[in-house]
């Protein structure tokens, strides 16, 4: 098979989309965990570890989403086009 743009088009979608909702939802938990009472900035990093772990997770599926439902689209294969949760 050769490789083209269309052909690997679905991975890198997926890539760029795990990208986003990672960027996205870090900056906000970051910010907010940044505590300034005490005069000096300290960074509560059990929040942010905790939250990240969470949003990471949530970014593989959302990106795992896409690479099906764009694959699904290449393939016109209307089982995939549904996503994970074939809705």
């Amino acid at each position: 098979m050769k490789i083209t743009y269309t052909n690997v088009k679905p991975i890198v979608e997926s890539i760029k989309e795990i990208g986003r909702i990672v960027l996205l939802g870090i900056i906000p938990i970051i910010i907010a965990s940044i505590n300034t009472s005490t005069g000096e900035i300290k960074i509560n990093w059990s929040i942010v570890l905790a939250t990240t772990f969470v949003i990471v997770l949530t970014a593989i599926l959302k990106g795992m989403d896409k690479d099906i439902h764009l694959t699904g689209k290449l393939e016109d294969n209307n089982k995939l086009k549904g996503g994970l949760t074939r809705f």
